[in-house]
């Protein structure tokens, strides 16, 4: 089948679930005929299944060192709306590379600990399941100019939430 690429997402060097999360989202915009295709360092072998659950297609190869995934819409997929433990299994780490969106959805009360430090579009359902779902808490630290100082004792909160 012809199939139009909209979007090529390199994903290596990210920690689950961002890989899993950008795929979902760049997934959300295709139509009938259009396809992502998105490159890692692992088979996304977790993700496979929900793919086919949502009834997308795909081919993955490995090239190198690198896994290539080919995703497309044939016109009868449905968006993957829950990532559930797709790439998540286990503990959600908070770090720097920590998703914003997997956060806020593991870990409710972050939301307003992250809004307290100025994330104030947060605030915004709208952009809350766009926005905070493309970036991590660093990419968060750098377009809310948080110090480094200010960034620590953000991490520090959240991680409390963590752990009650």
């Amino acid at each position: 089948m012809y199939m139009n690429i909209k979007a090529v997402l390199d994903l290596r060097g990210l920690k689950p679930p961002e890989p899993a999360v950008r795929i979902v989202e760049a997934l959300k915009d295709l139509t009938k005929g259009e396809g992502i295709e998105a490159i890692g360092d692992k088979p996304f072998k977790n993700l496979l299944p929900k793919l086919e659950e949502a009834g997308y297609k795909y081919e993955l190869k490995k090239v190198g060192d690198a896994y290539i995934l080919r995703i497309w819409n044939e016109g009868n997929a449905k968006e993957i709306s829950e990532l559930g433990e797709v790439e998540c299994a286990g503990e959600l780490e908070i770090n720097e590379d920590t998703n914003v969106g997997a956060l806020i959805e593991k870990y409710p009360k972050a939301l307003e600990v992250l809004i307290e430090y100025g994330f104030t579009p947060l605030k915004d359902e709208a952009l809350r399941k766009t926005l905070a779902r493309t970036i991590t808490l660093k990419e968060a630290k750098e377009l809310g100019n948080l110090s480094d100082g200010e960034f620590k004792r953000l991490l520090e909160e959240l991680k409390k939430i963590k752990v009650k």
